[in-house]
């Protein structure tokens, strides 16, 4: 052959291969006058330049020659399509091989067999996504792919402008990048090739398989980037294994059999509880937004104990302390409850604790002996202090002045009456709070701070907490922080006094039941604990028998603000020893987290990936809240999982909301993230809600006066460790 033919099947210039000719250095050459015969068997001489790289090996410090990696640099000028620069040009006919050839990112260029482009403007076999064009193809169909995608955000935004698309977060973060490989390495035959060109040099990379054999350096002078060429082949086929794994089908076992047969087999409606009284025993201790009715858990408790022996109860949301006080009841040894909200660890810890009758009533007289004398030594200073605040000017009702002020305009009141009084400091106490249930509360708190048992302590906090609700100037029919209007603020003048010992008496008899239920059964060891279900360092992996569960709808900024409910109560209570500040605890749970200039999808749920893109078109910053929370939720799933002893089962209470308009299947989106961590879906089972602690209407698109009718129904997801 000559000089151009073997030009062309080497891809590297005739100037070069005569120079090399002249060398002596292609075997078999022969000279007649000028020109060069070569005998058309003769393989590409190695070339020179190109330096064996050395490879450091992660688990010592020696390097190692990586004698298969060819490394080349070729200065060339700028163009703006990529394959018209000479060295790129030459180095795709020189690895182009036979079979089917794809390019996602076309233009105008047709060396693949099958091209495609978005800009119609090109003449391609498709103008699809370049995401969609790569799922036409079937697993391991394809022999090689020129990847020539846009090589920054900025180049995704003018290519998808260009052609009249919106830019959303899904094609300008690096998921744009990633889909396409995960995708590549999908259709991708074994032993098959793929070109990347971008500015750098990652490639498909070895995450996906692939070895990388040689990288072109186009460097083009003065401010321009280099062009990074990386030709990789694929030696396994780990992603499509990988997902193929995933998708293995788990049998259900005899005890998932008699499970679901038990589910099926109850009544229609069984799970609505509509007719029970929800708040017997401790359970009715202190209101507590969203909470998991008891008869849920215990039924579910009753039933897998007759399924294996549960030693170890474990509820990572606890909440008021359900899961944990019928735990109690069904004697079950070991008992973990964790919460990232003080009050719910208080309340589960007195819920779950016996208390006798003898000591509480002791208590009580002590508690109301000491209340009624300090509240008639103050009968006085209640009245001064009420001509105190005429004289001054100020009006209660008022967010500035004794909204904002409250706690040092009553400092300067006790110091100019010389009255040894102290009360909290903290903010706006003033706007939820009248000047004279102020004083109250304080009395009572001192009180209960005098109590030197421990556990009774806590008892009458609960109590405590309950009373700063009902008699706070917040609306009590909210969770978040709104204040009654202003003409119906200045009717209410509770009895706080009155409102606490009504409370106090109530959990009295509560406890009295409790007891009374328990028999001689009150072993279980329960550790009510402040901990991230993120995290949850504080419980031993694979320790647990059985998790029952029901975690957050969605972040607290736009569902259940846990925070907001518990802040007034956890003020008042001094719970400041925790790390958390009191005033951010809804930014710490699950969703707190914000992406508000988008985020890269990495969730293996298409139902939520589905969703979120039509958020996304609407607003990203609000698809980024809805990401945030499942995010958190798929590290929750992680951690239980870890938790969880092999063929235990997790219970999950979950609801579905709208966000946008879109319909959010948490319960489906639930069962897709399971399976990653090893949670084989057993079945699913819905009920009717009648008792939680609601609005009955919300606003999923956050724009005013719009609003629908909040979920009536729960999903109850059955999972089991495999």
């Amino acid at each position: 052959m000559t000089i151009k033919d073997a030009s062309i099947l080497w891809g590297i210039s005739e100037r070069r291969i005569s120079k090399l000719c002249n060398q002596n250095r292609i075997e078999g050459a022969i000279k007649f006058g000028w020109s060069w015969a070569i005998p058309h068997n003769t393989e590409k001489p190695l070339d020179g330049r190109c330096k064996k790289c050395k490879v450091r090996t992660s688990n010592s410090n020696t390097e190692t020659p990586c004698e298969d990696l060819v490394i080349l640099r070729k200065w060339a000028m700028p163009n703006k399509n990529t394959f018209k620069i000479k060295p790129i040009q030459e180095l795709i006919k020189s690895e182009l091989t036979s079979g089917l050839w794809i390019d996602p990112f076309a233009n105008e260029n047709k060396l693949a067999t099958i091209t495609n482009d978005l800009n119609p403007v090109f003449n391609t076999d498709y103008h699809l996504d370049a995401l969609d064009f790569l799922k036409l193809f079937e697993n391991e169909s394809v022999d090689g792919v020129l990847y020539d995608p846009p090589y920054s955000p900025r180049q995704v935004s003018e290519c998808y402008n260009d052609v009249g698309y919106n830019v959303t977060w899904d094609t300008t973060k690096a998921s744009f990048w990633s889909n396409h490989k995960k995708e590549i390495a999908r259709i991708l035959k074994k032993g098959g090739k793929v070109i990347t060109f971008g500015w750098n040099s990652g490639g498909i990379g070895k995450t996906y398989g692939f070895k990388t054999t040689k990288i072109l350096l186009v460097p083009h002078g003065g401010w321009h980037n280099d062009t990074i060429c990386t030709v990789e082949i694929k030696q396994e086929n780990i992603y499509y294994e990988e997902t193929k794994t995933m998708r293995q089908v788990t049998r259900n076992n005899n005890n998932d059999l008699a499970l679901i047969n038990w589910i099926n087999n109850l009544p229609d409606n069984f799970w609505d509880f509509k007719a029970n009284d929800t708040k017997e025993l401790t359970h009715g201790f202190h209101t507590y937004p969203a909470t998991m009715i008891y008869p849920i858990s215990r039924n579910i408790i009753n039933k897998v104990k007759e399924l294996y022996n549960i030693d170890t109860l474990f509820d990572p949301f606890s909440g008021s302390g359900t899961v944990s006080v019928e735990g109690v009841i069904a004697n079950i040894p070991h008992i973990y409850a964790t919460d990232l909200n003080p009050l719910s660890v208080l309340l589960t810890k007195v819920k779950t604790t016996p208390i006798s009758s003898k000591d509480l009533i002791y208590w009580q007289d002590f508690v109301k002996m000491e209340i009624e004398s300090k509240l008639h030594e103050m009968s006085n200073i209640f009245l001064e202090l009420d001509n105190y605040i005429e004289k001054q000017g100020l009006d209660i009702y008022d967010k500035d002045g004794w909204g904002s002020e409250a706690s040092i305009i009553l400092e300067t009141f006790f110091k100019e009456t010389e009255i040894a009084f102290t009360v909290p400091n903290f903010t706006n106490i003033g706007y939820w709070f009248k000047p004279k249930v102020i004083l109250q509360i304080q009395v009572i708190k001192d009180t209960i701070d005098k109590i030197t048992d421990t556990q009774v302590k806590d008892f009458f906090m609960v109590a405590f907490s309950e009373t700063i609700r009902i008699v706070s100037n917040k609306r009590n029919g909210e969770f978040k922080m709104y204040r009654m209007e202003k003409k119906k603020l200045s009717d209410f003048n509770p009895n706080v006094q009155n409102v606490f010992f009504t409370i106090v008496n109530q959990n009295i008899e509560k406890m009295n039941e409790f007891n009374f239920r328990l028999y001689n059964n009150g072993n279980s060891v329960v550790e009510s604990i402040f901990d991230d279900a993120r995290v949850l360092d504080n419980i031993p992996d694979n320790s647990v028998d059985l998790i029952v569960t029901s975690p957050p709808y969605g972040d607290s900024r736009t569902t259940v603000a846990y925070g907001e409910f518990s802040k007034l109560s956890l003020q008042w209570i001094g719970l400041n020893n925790y790390w958390l500040n009191i005033n951010r605890i809804d930014k710490h749970l699950l969703g707190g987290k914000t992406f508000s200039n988008g985020f890269e999808f990495h969730l293996i749920s298409p139902t939520l990936e589905q969703a979120l893109n039509v958020i996304s078109e609407q607003d990203i910053k609000r698809s980024g809240d809805v990401f945030s929370f499942y995010s958190d939720l798929n590290l929750c799933l992680n951690k239980c999982s870890k938790k969880s002893k092999k063929d235990t089962y997790q219970f999950w209470v979950v609801g579905n909301r709208t966000v946008k308009g879109v319909y959010l299947r948490t319960d489906q989106i639930l069962v897709e993230l399971a399976k990653e961590h090893h949670l084989h879906h057993v079945t699913t089972f819905t009920r009717n809600i009648h008792n939680k602690v609601m609005p009955t209407l919300n606003s999923p698109s956050n724009e005013k006066g719009k609003t629908v009718p909040t979920m009536t129904n729960e999903f109850i997801v059955v999972l089991r460790k495999i």
